[in-house]
């Protein structure tokens, strides 16, 4: 089943390519037990799985992975970035504990972007690289009403970036997946072959038991 699940996963964004990876890209945003490199990083590994590095691939990465993704991201934060901004610090009290965020998270980012003197730039490199949880940005920024065409300025090209790196880490390890998957078949074939014979003696045994 588990198989037969993952296969189906794989046709699903083959089929539908830049769209699969641009909604799973705002789910990763809404649901928070979505980690948020998943998608990319899954994307990537199917999409460019086996693909030559040229300028004709990095360009086939960025139009069906990296910018749906960046726009994913974008378009998937202002929800509760949106919700923040209006409602504020009630609204973390009320559902936080729902999304994995309490108040006492976003002071600790107030803290950080404060002691970086460059707000701009620390937000830039926290969508760029996760080193805080993205909706807890969301929810800060919403909660400071931080200018909104500034925040998806930043929140785009900071998840530009990300999406980038993580896309050439999914799909480099596709290609050494391929490059390995023969020697992988074969050890699974001894492994399944050492289990069965395992089996076959634990039945002879406990009949002789008996």
């Amino acid at each position: 089943m588990f198989t037969s699940t993952l296969s189906g996963l794989e046709g699903f964004i083959i089929s539908h390519g830049a769209w699969a990876v641009f909604t799973g890209s705002i789910l990763e945003q809404i649901v928070t037990p979505i980690p948020s490199s998943l998608v990319v990083l899954g994307s990537s590994f199917i999409i460019m799985k086996g693909t030559v590095l040229s300028s004709g691939s990095l360009e086939m990465m960025f139009l069906n992975i990296t910018l749906p993704a960046a726009l994913g991201v974008t378009m998937g934060s202002l929800l509760y970035y949106g919700i923040c901004y209006k409602i504020g610090t009630p609204f973390v009290e009320r559902a936080g504990k729902y999304m994995g965020v309490s108040v006492e998270d976003l002071e600790n980012v107030e803290k950080r972007i404060k002691e970086s003197r460059y707000e701009n730039l620390f937000l830039f490199a926290a969508r760029c690289i996760p080193v805080i949880p993205s909706i807890a940005i969301s929810l800060f920024c919403g909660m400071i009403k931080y200018n909104p065409r500034n925040y998806v300025l930043i929140t785009f090209s900071g998840a530009l970036v990300q999406a980038s790196i993580l896309g050439i880490i999914g799909w480099q390890f596709g290609s050494f997946y391929l490059t390995i998957s023969e020697s992988l078949s074969f050890i699974d074939n001894i492994i399944l072959l050492i289990i069965i014979v395992a089996f076959i003696l634990l039945i002879i045994k406990n009949k002789r038991d008996k």
